[in-house]
């Protein structure tokens, strides 16, 4: 066939003269894309010439099964063995089987050596902490066999089912390869999920292995890891055992046998172990639905469909080919995970990032410094980068990315636009299918111009189009897909008669698989999604099932009735060269108990609830009051009527609804309008002060209405949103307010009387009251934010009368000097509290650092002859070179275990690096024990504002020099966390240095939730009996 007539036969769909394309690729470039060389493979095989992509993608459709055995054939690298024959058994949708006598190995073929060689590039896994790990396939494809050996040994067998918990890292991959490797069934979740969410997904299941990431990091929250996975563990009776991906360690009251990945692949010999090939349709992955109404649904997804489907989405559509580097920014709990993963097969290096986006451009850094050719991201981050007033094009060298993708959710006319004019001219391709099918219905095409807010095309071989009634539209309608195609899923688990699967994807539409959005064909032959048709809310990616918000809502007493649905809000107004900007919110409609009002304190518990027992996910955007939820005759709630409401939309049939009248109580709602309403001005009167205020504090928490007597602590503010809030404060009203006011006047009424130049306390600069009372105060010491607002809830917990008073660093408000040393901060702060109480005897408390800080001062009043009546200590560690001699030499002695066991898991090739970059680092920490600052600070504390990151860093190097001497005062009391990964146990020296005794008390939770909920009252009691001498 001609060249040329084939480029201009994929080139060049019917074209709309009224529109431009805001990308289109170069002649050359689809001459050369897999996509042009596999249709002329097709033409030859089916003895057809296919003029342009539409007439392409009839045949594939109509002829289904002439392209399905083209395209295993066609695949360069791709093992199989047995017949070809049939390609599918069945004509309709639902009940379909592709390639029955055909057999494969999915890891097998994501690790196949013909289509990149053994030292090509497979895997880049990048760490929070700036640490990249590099594998080669010939590297992966051993340490996988090493641990599919190994997990063999331990009796994991085809058709077993393994869960997970994990982050996205290197050792996920490996675990995960290794478990498909054997033709058993893998479950992923991700590690910031709860106990209760995964237990609705992997309880029916009933898993042999457990594969769990259990080391906690500084960045997660709640529960800690280690906790979460014992209890897990102990809701799973069918469980075998459990294989640690980390070094952490788990409660002693796991039962079950506890591997580690590293003992796996040291002990497994990857000669021994051959990849074994599996039926086609074998149970590879089983994903979960959203848990709309009632628990996730678990879906089950063949192997063979999978790695077919992802092979042609991958090569075709995406033209990735050895060479590409591709990062999609994802969980483990979403599907592009397992999508990204396939990527392999087509010889793409994938690389993959396990922290979180601790400043705005963090993903655009990691793309320009990895290289990456192919970007993955989502509207909503590219969002965040727009509103941030990112230019990626001109901060960061993106000479390598050739192509980005987005999914998750609808993007936006305008974010097309964004990324052409701020990042560069490369093929933005909008990709959407879902969980159910484990790939795309509409996504990319290397040879097809790109038009903004669309997919540039239909998946070869789905039979996808919009339908209205039963029938196909030419306008907006349900997305559905008429013929067969292999990654449909098997079934649902547990769901033996199918009536469940039928009636999810089947029953609207007979014979026709029914997804659930709604989508639009322009005439280009593009398309155009508009969110979802059922109740399933999209947030970040992520389908949010409503019944997962409902079940935590019902535990509170306050909430009658809730109801959850999405937003499609106009962020900018239009003009007449741009298109409409828009973004997704989640709405939560509550109808409260009579006499409940909507307050700070029921909004932020609604929040704290939905992300610590589902997950920050789950948290609302908005959270709204109404007097009553539309309902039908027959008491259903209608989700969709009240959609159409928050969206300002009619509502199609109002006569279905019994309270009608309801939705323009919903429709007229102030709070759905947040950010377009105007800021009012300050004014001249107290009252015109307060509704500013108040604007800004909505603004602020993204959440109304706010009442003048609502707690700053309470809604979940902390020292950066003050921060945050104050400097508007200062723009609108040009007067400069301390971070400490919003300790002692943490309400809109309490800051206007501050502006106002009210009545205030007079203290010393760094000490603020933080709640009143009567008697001898307790002094509260800050910790290494250099700020007690971490501490507010726990202060609030208190039953004692007396007042309390905290301790903020020097410098928070970046006009004093910051103090390096504790001995300095503790003169200080003696200094400050005597203008409070001139004498003794002080009670005294310091949480983390603060501990350290509160130990010297009680140092420091002994030896001027004053009393210390309560000198308490909340998990506060020291420099492990101060340790007592045994400690210290155990910690010695487990540091190298520690580090060797890092070591191990990096490739051979790239130790040198790595030891490179950990002696760097011990460096820094030598260097602050001499009293230098870090010249390298961690990604938080670099996105954090100059003052408060000033603070930080002389706080750590004053950390690392403090030197604890024997204390001949009164008894310390010491509060315990769970001891913290790789430091030395401080109590042996506090046992030590305390010559009158160390009372401990212990609080079963991480560090760095000690002073959170769920463990609030616990410390708070604690605190209270050592200030009543008890």
């Amino acid at each position: 066939m001609d060249r040329f007539y084939l480029l201009d036969a994929s080139f060049c769909p019917s074209v709309n003269q009224g529109r431009n394309p805001i990308f289109s690729s170069s002649p050359e470039r689809a001459v050369a894309s897999q996509m042009t060389a596999f249709t002329a493979a097709l033409q030859t095989c089916a003895g057809r010439s296919f003029h342009r992509y539409d007439a392409l993608h009839d045949f594939s459709v109509r002829e289904y099964r002439t392209f399905w055995r083209c395209f295993l054939q066609w695949s360069q690298g791709l093992a199989w063995s047995g017949s070809p024959d049939p390609v599918c058994v069945g004509d309709d949708c639902e009940h379909a089987r592709f390639f029955p006598n055909l057999l494969l190995n999915y890891a097998d073929n994501l690790l196949g050596l013909e289509v990149a060689g053994p030292d090509a590039p497979a895997l880049t896994a990048c760490h929070a902490d700036g640490r990249p790990e590099h594998l080669t396939r010939g590297e992966l494809r051993e340490r996988v066999a090493r641990t599919a050996h190994a997990l063999s040994q331990l009796g994991l067998r085809e058709g077993d089912r393994v869960v997970a918990v994990m982050r996205n890292d290197a050792e996920a991959i490996v675990a995960a390869l290794a478990v498909t490797a054997l033709g058993a069934t893998l479950s992923t979740a991700a590690a910031e999920m709860s106990v209760e969410t995964l237990l609705d997904r992997f309880a029916p299941l009933a898993p042999r292995l457990l594969l769990a990431h259990t080391t906690q990091r500084a960045f997660d929250t709640g529960i800690p890891l280690a906790d979460n996975v014992a209890k897990l563990a102990a809701a799973l009776p069918s469980l075998q055992g459990i294989i640690q991906l980390d070094d952490g360690g788990l409660p002693a009251s796991v039962s079950q046998p506890v591997h580690t990945l590293a003992d796996l692949i040291g002990r497994g010999d990857a000669q021994q172990f051959s990849f074994q090939r599996f039926p086609f349709n074998h149970p590879l992955f089983i994903m979960f639905s959203s848990g709309t109404t009632g628990k996730p649904k678990c879906i089950v997804h063949g192997a063979g469909g999978t790695l077919l489907e992802h092979l042609k989405e991958h090569r075709l559509h995406s033209d990735l080919r050895p060479g590409d580097r591709m990062y999609f920014h994802t969980t483990c709990a979403w599907m592009m995970w397992n999508w990204q993963l396939s990527a392999l097969a087509s010889g793409t290096e994938i690389v993959t990032y396990d922290g979180p986006i601790a400043t705005v451009d963090a993903l655009w850094r990691l793309v320009a410094d990895e290289r990456v050719t192919v970007f993955g991201t989502s509207p909503a981050y590219l969002k965040m980068c727009e509103d941030a007033g990112l230019v990626p094009g001109q901060q960061f060298d993106l000479g390598a990315l050739r192509a980005m993708m987005s999914t998750g959710s609808v993007l936006f006319d305008a974010q097309f636009e964004w990324v052409r004019d701020h990042v560069k001219a490369l093929p933005l391709q909008s990709i959407s299918g879902g969980t159910d099918i484990l790939g795309c219905f509409v996504l990319g095409n290397p040879n097809l111009p790109v038009y903004a807010g669309e997919a540039q095309c239909k998946s070869l071989a789905l039979g996808v189009q919009a339908w209205e009634h039963g029938a196909p539209t030419s306008g907006i309608g349900d997305l559905v897909c008429t013929n067969p195609f292999p990654s449909r899923p098997l079934g649902f688990y547990g769901d033996a008669n199918g009536e469940a699967f039928h009636k999810a994807y089947f029953s609207a539409n007979a014979g026709v698989w029914t997804h659930g959005d709604r989508i639009e064909f322009p005439p280009e032959g593009t398309a155009r999604l508009h969110g979802r048709s059922d109740g399933v809310l999209n947030v970040r990616g992520i389908n949010v099932g409503p019944g997962e918000i409902y079940r935590v809502l019902r535990d509170i007493p306050e909430i009658r009735e809730a109801m959850v649905v999405e937003q499609r809000a106009r962020t900018a107004p239009p003009d007449r060269t741009h298109a409409e900007r828009y973004e997704q919110r989640m709405v939560l409609l509550l109808v409260l108990q009579d006499g409940v009002a909507l307050t700070g304190a029921l909004a932020a518990r609604v929040r704290r609830d939905l992300a610590r027992r589902a997950s920050p996910t789950h948290v609302p955007d908005r959270i709204l009051a109404v007097p009553a939820l539309p309902a039908t005759h027959n008491g259903k709630l209608s989700e969709a009527a009240a959609r159409n409401a928050v969206n300002g939309l009619p509502v199609g049939n109002a006569a279905a609804l019994r309270n009608p009248e309801c939705l323009d109580a919903i429709r007229n709602h102030p709070a759905l309008n947040l950010a377009a309403r105007e800021l009012p001005a300050p004014g001249s009167s107290r009252e015109q002060l307060e509704r500013h205020l108040q604007a800004l504090w909505e603004r602020l928490f993204d959440f109304a209405p706010i009442g003048r007597d609502d707690n700053f602590f309470d809604l979940g503010g902390h020292s950066l949103l003050a921060a945050r809030l104050l400097a508007d404060v200062h723009q609108s009203t040009g007067r400069t307010i301390p971070l400490a006011t919003l300790l002692f006047t943490p309400t809109i009424a309490g800051l206007a009387a501050a502006i106002d130049e009210a009545a205030s306390p007079r203290l010393a600069p760094n000490l603020v009251p933080v709640r009143g009372g009567t008697g001898a105060p307790l002094f509260l010491v800050h910790g290494a934010s250099g700020s007690v607002m971490e501490c507010w809830g726990m202060v609030n917990a208190l039953r004692t009368t007396r007042p309390v008073y905290g301790l903020q660093a020097r410098g928070l408000d970046g006009e004093q000097p910051t103090q390096r040393r504790v001995e300095d901060m503790a003169a200080s702060y003696i200094e400050q509290i005597r203008t409070l109480q001139p004498g003794g005897p002080y009670a005294l408390a310091g949480y983390s650092f603060g501990g350290l800080v509160v130990f010297e001062m009680a140092q420091q009043l002994t030896r001027a002859g004053e009393q210390v009546e309560l000198l308490c200590l909340l998990d506060t560690y020291v420099g492990e070179q101060f340790l007592p001699w045994r400690t210290w030499m155990h910690y010695c002695w487990n540091y190298p275990g520690w580090q060797w066991r890092k070591l191990r898991a990096v490739p051979a090739a790239q130790r040198l690096r790595y030891l490179r970059y950990a002696l760097s680092r011990a460096a820094e920490g030598v260097g602050m024990r001499r009293g230098r600052l870090t010249c390298r600070p961690d990604a938080f504390t670099e996105s954090l504002p100059p003052a408060l990151r000033q603070v930080r860093e002389t706080i750590g190097r004053a950390m690392t020099t403090y030197h604890p001497r024997p204390y001949h005062g009164g008894p310390v009391l010491y509060l315990r966390a769970a001891v913290r990964q790789q430091r030395g146990d401080p109590l042996t020296l506090w046992r030590r240095v305390a010559l009158r005794g160390l009372t401990i008390a212990e609080v079963p939770c991480s560090h760095f939730d000690l002073v959170q909920e769920p463990n609030l009252q616990a410390v708070a009691a604690i605190l209270d009996e050592g200030l009543a001498g008890t």
